[in-house]
């Protein structure tokens, strides 16, 4: 390309873009995406001059989501025009629609679930700059443009892919209570419950700060009392020994059992009674701390 051609396809770039559009952009050279993170989270940055930031982020055991930061208020509530734009060095190239999505006015304007997170992804990484256009809230008639710049951005996804690959698959607060059901009259664990006691133990040898398990164990309303108590304690002990064999130590372990004495649902019911039969798992982090009901019933 001559440097005539050049210097005109940055001008019709310049064109396309209405005069009466205030941008917030990274300069042409100085773009970059920074990633950090860890089994917990993965984030991928881009810095935006006098406008704050773009993220991509991802949890263990969450949803992928995209945020713009402020630092400080610009857009209106509302709704902002989503589209991607072809770069200047990419003459010949089109720009796309991507539809409207919300914005609240303040520091954190806009946040996009995973689909749209994704979206945004892949027109990025086709060499796409994406661009978020809204009226600012103080009143201006000019409306604000802030873009998310390609450049140097497939080199930070590769490395934001990778951290997404060691992700744990759960969270501390998707596993600090929970219920493993069984079914009628039986100990058994279905493979569903086994990979739910498996999302513990890969959750807690990577996060030594959980330190006490408080394992109890119930049954619903059929059978008698003693049966039941019986079989409460047996439901409890399977559990704390799929832990035990998962790495779990004894002395962090809690178990007790109460039969039929503290339902969650009717047991009126195949749906109640199917809630009934439960062992549930509480977890805490810091030094272990004795419930008050902490005996067997």
């Amino acid at each position: 390309m001559s440097v005539n051609t050049w210097l005109m396809t940055i001008l019709l770039g310049c064109l396309a873009v209405p005069a009466w559009a205030n941008t917030f952009q990274t300069p042409m050279g100085d773009s970059e995406w920074r990633v950090e993170g860890s089994i917990f989270e993965c984030r991928m940055t881009h810095d935006i001059p006098f406008y704050g930031s773009g993220v991509f982020y991802k949890g263990a055991g969450e949803p992928a989501v995209f945020s713009l930061k402020a630092s400080t208020p610009r857009f209106k509530s509302g709704k902002a025009s989503l589209h991607s734009e072809a770069p200047v060095w990419k003459p010949g190239g089109r720009n796309i629609n991507l539809g409207y999505v919300s914005v609240q006015q303040g520091k954190d304007p806009v946040t996009l679930g995973e689909s749209r997170a994704e979206r945004v992804l892949a027109e990025l990484l086709s060499g796409q700059k994406v661009v978020f256009t809204r009226k600012p809230w103080y009143g201006a008639e000019s409306s604000s443009r802030v873009a998310l710049s390609s450049e140097n951005f497939a080199r930070a996804y590769r490395q934001y892919v990778g951290c997404l690959a060691e992700l744990l698959p759960v969270n501390f607060d998707q596993i600090a209570r929970t219920a493993i059901y069984f079914p009628s009259g039986r100990d058994e664990l279905r493979p569903t419950e086994l990979r739910k006691l498996e999302n513990i133990a890969i959750y807690v040898k990577a996060d030594p700060s959980v330190e006490s398990f408080y394992i109890d164990g119930h049954t619903d309303g059929v059978g008698g009392r003693g049966d039941n108590l019986e079989l409460s304690k047996q439901r409890a002990e399977m559990v704390a020994n799929v832990l035990r064999s998962k790495g779990i130590p004894d002395e962090q372990i809690s178990v007790r059992w109460h039969g039929e004495r503290y339902p969650v649902a009717t047991n009126r019911t195949r749906v109640g009674r199917a809630q009934n039969r439960r062992v549930t798992i509480r977890l805490e982090k810091g030094a272990p701390q004795v419930p008050d009901l902490a005996r067997n019933e």
